[in-house]
């Protein structure tokens, strides 16, 4: 018998939508957002980003995962990975009972058919998909639609003999199975591209040809298998990771849209080169909304909070830093003093703990959002905590 996947939750929403609530609302920042986004206390003023936080992807899968637990109470439930991006949510889970593949002592070998599996919002590649299927575990697929819609471009890619170049980052989960959808079986080649840094190496091969060796060991972790610069550059479907910069992406479309061109004329154009946007309605929404806060406020600061490892997160921090002081924490606890701040600066490999953050003495105006893996609660008690050292510290 093949095992058992669940693809559209476990018919629990009811019965989990007051937990979730517990966990994850906060009345602070649904009041805030009824008061045009604007929260007031003594010298201190925030401006909410106007799309921030949980998205749909995000909410249904944690959804789903409380789902699952409720639905196997007396059977093992294991993650694949981080459900999401964010350390507070996947605390939440582990202290369920969840445990992760990924954490120490755990084994995909140990796993047998009596485990119910969960499967993140990244998705997961094709080859950890055959081996759970090989194991019978029963699984819940939690997968975001966005990620659907981009493997479904990569694999007409691959099907009308394309090689996917993917925007993204190529150790991230959602790049990696996006990347195996490409290749599966063979049937198809990749190349993922970080930047515009990257991309024009690439393109600049298609235009003028290069050394072989060189570009595969430039390349040598973001290239499929048997991957030829030579045979599989001539022919490319431009893809990303959905939580990547868009501006950064359509860029990178073009460059290789150009490349394409100068090498083998536009009569070819159509036939060598094709290009979807795929970076996620969610991605796309709360980049606009940090967008128009920074052109419509006056703001001394700005605060994004998310994993750092949340790659959607450290996209709308690269947005700000730019233009104003801006600080990426983790989590509220980031917020140490009036004076110091514990952050992720944009760029950089680690966390650091920076002083004199917040203006001392006369008004503040302070930004804020969050990641698409950030939830409500979070963004509320650093709400009051900024109220507390602006006012009180």
């Amino acid at each position: 018998m093949p095992p058992l996947i669940f693809r559209k939750g476990l018919d629990l929403k009811h019965e989990v939508a007051a937990t979730l609530a517990e966990s994850y609302h906060s009345e602070l920042v649904a009041s805030i957002k009824e008061h045009d986004y604007r929260y007031q206390s003594g010298r201190l003023t925030i401006h909410l980003a106007r799309e921030f936080g949980f998205c749909y992807g995000v909410d249904r899968a944690v959804d789903y995962a409380y789902q699952t637990r409720k639905r196997f109470p007396d059977r093992p439930v294991v993650l694949t990975g981080e459900i999401i991006h964010n350390p507070h949510v996947n605390d939440q889970l582990r202290a369920q009972g969840i445990r992760f593949l990924t954490d120490p002592g755990e084994s995909l070998d140990a796993l047998t058919p009596d485990d119910v599996v969960i499967l993140p919002a990244f998705g997961v590649t094709i080859e950890l998909l055959e081996q759970l299927d090989r194991r019978g575990c029963t699984m819940v697929d939690t997968t975001c639609g966005s990620v659907l819609n981009v493997w479904k471009n990569v694999k007409r890619y691959a099907a009308d003999g394309f090689t996917s170049v993917i925007h993204g980052k190529y150790w991230h989960e959602e790049t990696r199975a996006t990347a195996s959808q490409a290749w599966h079986g063979g049937n198809g080649h990749y190349l993922v591209v970080l930047n515009r840094e990257e991309a024009g190496q690439a393109c600049s091969y298609i235009r003028h040809g290069g050394d072989r060796t060189v570009f595969l060991e430039t390349f040598q972790h973001a290239t499929s298998p048997g991957f030829d610069p030579d045979r599989d550059l001539q022919r490319i479907g431009c893809a990303n990771q959905t939580t990547m910069l868009s501006s950064e992406s359509l860029e990178i479309g073009e460059m290789f849209r150009e490349a394409i061109n100068a090498r083998y004329g536009s009569a070819d154009l159509t036939g060598r080169f094709r290009a979807f946007d795929t970076i996620c309605s969610a991605t796309q929404d709360r980049q606009d909304a940090v967008a128009a806060l920074l052109e419509r406020q006056r703001l001394d600061l700005m605060i994004v909070i998310g994993g750092y490892n949340s790659s959607n997160t450290c996209n709308l921090a690269r947005m700000c830093e730019p233009r104003l002081p801006t600080f990426h924490i983790a989590e509220p606890d980031g917020l140490v003093s009036a004076l110091e701040i514990r952050h992720k600066p944009v760029g950089a490999r680690e966390e650091r703990l920076s002083t004199g953050w917040l203006p001392r003495g006369g008004p503040v105006t302070v930004g804020l959002t969050s990641g698409a893996s950030t939830p409500d609660n979070l963004v509320g008690i650093v709400v009051r905590r900024l109220d507390d050292l602006a006012n009180h510290a």
